[in-house]
Formats: structure tokens, C-alpha cells, sequence
């Protein structure tokens, strides 16, 4: 069975809140300085430095989760139930990415990879079992 599904990318916009944060930071901080007030200014200090490593957890955390909530999704939506990923796999460079699946199907449990055609297009595609 070989499927096209549409995956949206990920969305970046949750980093204005951590990058409002870290200006407002940087202003509040500047002031203190100006005003020779240590309590302002650390305070301006503190909320750009926190701000700055909830960005950087969130850049690192989100995109992931993003991305295998997504293909989730898309594979539930044809059939597939308690579908589990795997790491991606590069076939050769320049290639897009592979991503392994396992998922229930009808009762039997399936094996398939899911692969990018570029855009937000991409084909899942099931193994055959091979009987030893």
C-alpha cells in the first residue's frame, strides 16, 4: 500500500513569546543601568538570560514533537492505529529523509516507512513481512 499524505511543517511562531521576552529584558536591564538601580538592572538581566534558554528548549523540543504529532496524524487518518516512529535514516546525501513506522492495521500489525516528497507531501509505504 502506497499512500500520499500532507504533513504541515513545523511553525515557528511560538519563539516570539521567549524573543519579546529577552528584548524586554535587554530594556528593562539598559534602564537599571542608566538609573544606577543593581535591583532593576538584574532583574532586566535575569528575564533576558531566562528567556534566552526557554528559546533555546523550546527550539530543540518543539520542531520534534511537532513533526511526529503530525505524522500521527496524517497515518490515523488512513487507517492506521498506535502508530510508533523510529529515528530518520538519510539514504544518500541529497536524499530526503526516511522515517520507519510501526503501526496496528485491520488487527495485523504493520511495518512501512514514511518518506518526504518535498513541500509538505509525503508517501508511506508498507515492508513486506518476509516468512523464514
Amino acid at each position: 500500500m502506497n499512500e500520499i499524505v500532507t504533513i504541515a511543517p513545523w511553525n515557528a511562531w511560538p519563539l516570539v513569546i521567549p524573543a519579546l521576552v529577552a528584548v524586554a529584558g535587554v530594556v528593562i536591564s539598559s534602564r537599571g543601568t542608566r538609573h544606577h538601580q543593581k535591583g532593576v538592572r538584574e532583574l532586566g538581566t535575569s528575564l533576558f538570560l531566562i528567556a534566552a534558554l526557554a528559546g533555546a528548549s523550546m527550539f530543540a523540543i518543539m520542531p520534534g514533537a511537532w513533526d511526529q504529532s503530525e505524522r500521527r496524524e496524517a497515518l490515523e487518518a488512513i487507517g492506521y492505529t498506535s502508530p510508533t516512529f523510529s529515528a530518520d535514516v538519510v539514504q544518500a546525501p541529497g536524499e530526503p529523509a526516511v522515517t520507519a513506522f510501526q503501526a496496528e492495521r485491520d488487527g495485523l500489525r504493520i511495518r512501512g516507512v514514511i518518506k518526504s516528497l518535498g513541500g509538505d507531501q509525503w508517501e508511506v509505504s508498507e515492508i513486506e513481512e518476509v516468512e523464514r
